[in-house]
C-alpha cells in the first residue's frame, strides 16, 4: 500500500479508535538482529543496573545509547511522516524503552531498586492530567515496535476500546472489557497516549517490544538526550534524529545565544 494511503488509514484509526497497526515495517532479519542486540545487553547488564531486569520483566531505558544500531528504532520514515501530519513538523521523542515480559528464572539484577520491579501491568495512560483532566486526544502517541510476534499467548498489550475519548483516570485495578494489540514481528502498533492500556502479563515466551512516545517539540523529554549522547555524537546524526532527540529544540541559555527555541535544519 502506498505510504500516503497508510498514513490516511492510520490517522483515521487513531481518531476513531485510538489504536492502529502497520504491518511489515521491519523485515524478519532486522527484527532478529535487534532482538539479539537486546538479549546481549540484558545478558551483560551490570548487577547494579537501574533498568528493570528481573525474572518477570527485562527492560532497557534509552536503549539507543547502548548500541548505535538501535537508533534505527527511533527514526522510522513512515512514522516520521505520520507524526508530522498528526503532531507537527517539529515533533520529538519523549521517551524510549524496550520491554520483554518473558519469565527468566535466575535473573536478579538489583531487585531492591524500586524501579526494577514489574511495570505497566495495571491500567494506565502515557499522557498526563492538568487539573485532574487528561490532556486532549491527539497530543502525543505511543508506538509499539513488535520485534517478535505479539499474541494473546505471550502478553501482548491490552487496551480499553474508545478510552482515548475519556478524560478521567482509569481505575488501575479494574476489570474492564479489553482488546489486545497483536501483530507479526516487524509490525508497529500506534496508540493515542490517552488510551487506557496495560501489559498482557508475564509468559515463558519471549516478546521483545520497543515502546517510544512522540509529541510536540515543547514537551520536556524524560531524559536529557543531547547531554546523554554528547555533541560529538549529535553532530554526526541525521537532521531527523537531531530533531527527535532534542538537539534542535533545547532552549537557549539566554537571548544572546538565540531567540528561537527550535533550530531549523533541512531534512531530506
Amino acid at each position: 500500500m502506498h505510504m500516503d494511503k497508510i498514513i490516511s488509514r492510520v490517522s483515521r484509526d487513531l481518531k476513531d479508535n485510538g489504536v492502529s497497526v502497520i504491518p511489515n515495517v521491519f523485515s524478519e532479519s532486522q527484527c532478529k538482529e535487534y532482538v539479539q542486540i537486546l538479549d546481549d545487553l540484558i545478558e551483560n547488564a551490570p548487577s547494579n543496573s537501574k533498568n528493570r531486569i528481573n525474572e518477570d520483566v527485562q527492560s532497557i531505558n534509552n536503549y539507543f545509547r547502548h548500541h548505535p544500531k538501535l537508533l534505527d528504532l527511533v527514526y522510522i520514515p513512515i512514522l516520521d511522516k505520520l507524526f508530522k501530519h498528526l503532531i507537527g513538523n517539529d515533533h520529538v521523542l519523549i521517551s524510549a524503552n524496550t520491554f520483554n515480559r518473558s519469565k527468566k528464572v535466575g535473573i536478579k539484577q538489583n531487585t531492591d531498586y524500586e524501579h526494577s520491579k514489574n511495570a505497566g501491568h495495571n491500567w494506565h495512560i502515557d499522557s498526563d492530567y492538568i487539573g485532574g483532566i487528561r490532556i486532549e486526544s491527539g497530543f502525543s502517541y505511543q508506538i509499539i515496535i513488535m520485534l517478535e510476534d505479539f499474541t494473546e499467548e505471550n502478553g501482548a498489550t491490552h487496551y480499553v476500546p474508545d478510552s482515548h475519548k475519556i478524560r478521567t483516570r482509569p481505575d488501575r485495578d479494574a476489570e474492564y472489557d479489553y482488546k489486545i494489540i497483536t501483530g507479526k514481528a516487524g509490525s508497529i502498533g500506534i496508540i493515542d497516549s490517552g488510551l487506557w492500556h496495560r501489559s498482557g502479563g508475564v509468559t515463558p515466551i519471549s516478546r521483545w517490544g520497543v515502546f517510544n512516545c512522540y509529541g510536540p517539540w515543547f514537551v520536556k523529554p524524560y531524559f536529557r538526550f543531547p547531554d546523554m549522547l554528547g555533541e560529538n555524537t549529535g553532530k554526526n546524526l541525521s537532521p531527523q534524529l537531531r530533531r527527535l532527540l532534542h538537539y534542535r529544540s533545547t532552549p537557549p541559555l539566554n537571548e544572546e545565544e538565540r531567540l528561537n527555541t527550535v533550530i531549523n535544519e533541512i531534512e531530506d
